[in-house]
């Protein structure tokens, strides 16, 4: 894991489909959208990072924008539509490893928050990098979007 530290992220696009899960059925969502999303005419043919952005965020579930930036909807799938990721302050960590111990990384990122009495938005992000057969060597960005003070 990378030291946390807090960024003005960056606006960025892609492709995606939108989905609402409760957290014990996030992966198995995340895992169904994918392989649609990566199914024949889905998207428009190039190479860019899987990302999902969580938000609206409880205690329950989430809606979920799960999708690959740089690419377009290639027409073969009518909910896989033009997808924007938000800009805007966030912390941000880079967790290497499993994606199931990706949670110690969250853990992380919210003591930071609670130590530096920073406000954090109902929205998270992960931007997955290219894989490797070399668990440490697979890195995914995580983002909690913070709120800033009027």
């Amino acid at each position: 894991m990378t030291e946390p530290h807090i960024i003005d992220l960056k606006p960025q696009s892609g492709a995606g489909i939108e989905a609402f899960a409760r957290w014990p059925d996030v992966v198995p969502t995340i895992r169904k959208t994918f392989d649609r999303l990566y199914a024949p005419g889905a998207m428009t043919p190039g190479h860019g990072h899987n990302f999902i952005l969580y938000s609206n965020e409880t205690k329950e579930g989430g809606a979920l924008l799960i999708g690959v930036l740089d690419r377009q909807p290639g027409g073969a799938d009518p909910e896989v539509k033009a997808a924007h990721i938000p800009g805007g302050r966030a912390i941000t960590a880079a967790h290497f490893g499993d994606y199931a111990k990706m949670k110690s990384t969250y853990d992380v990122l919210h003591a930071e928050v609670k130590a530096k009495s920073l406000r954090r938005a109902p929205m998270s992000l992960e931007i997955y990098g290219d894989w490797s057969d070399d668990p440490t060597k697979v890195r995914t960005d995580l983002y909690l979007y913070l709120g800033v003070a009027i």
